[in-house]
């Protein structure tokens, strides 16, 4: 089409010289800010490393060739504020946390945090 490196777009070469620059969002979070993100009443799952602490167990199940753990969710109190206790079954010893969790998903991390701390995997939070 008659362009040359280094030379401007156009009828008379006055244009873009540059490339357009491309900004590629690696998320899919989409555009809203930080601003517009709701506050939770929620507890949060506590990240190890990175990593969702289930996931993290799983990992180390897969890595030593046990069976992966088997997960029981006890629900507890009144409807309008309910309580999820999870107790796991890994190689024959069953865990649990001290507390119950005001959600599912928080729970069944609590229980794999109790199990990656007992292993040695991870450090207690507390110390």
């Amino acid at each position: 089409m008659g362009w040359e490196p280094g030379k401007g777009l156009g009828r008379d070469l006055a244009g873009s010289v540059d490339p357009l620059v491309i900004d590629v969002k690696p998320d899919k979070k989409g555009l809203a800010s930080s601003e517009d993100k709701k506050v939770s009443k929620r507890e949060p799952v506590i990240d190890v490393n990175g990593k969702h602490p289930v996931s993290v167990l799983m990992e180390v199940c897969n890595r030593r060739h046990w069976k992966q753990p088997s997960f029981t969710c006890i629900e507890m109190g009144p409807q309008n504020n309910k309580r999820f206790l999870w107790k796991a079954l890994l190689n024959g010893v069953e865990y649990e946390p001290s507390v119950p969790s005001t959600n599912k998903k928080a729970g069944k991390s609590q229980v794999c945090l109790v199990i990656l701390q007992s292993l040695g995997v991870i450090g207690n939070p507390a110390g």
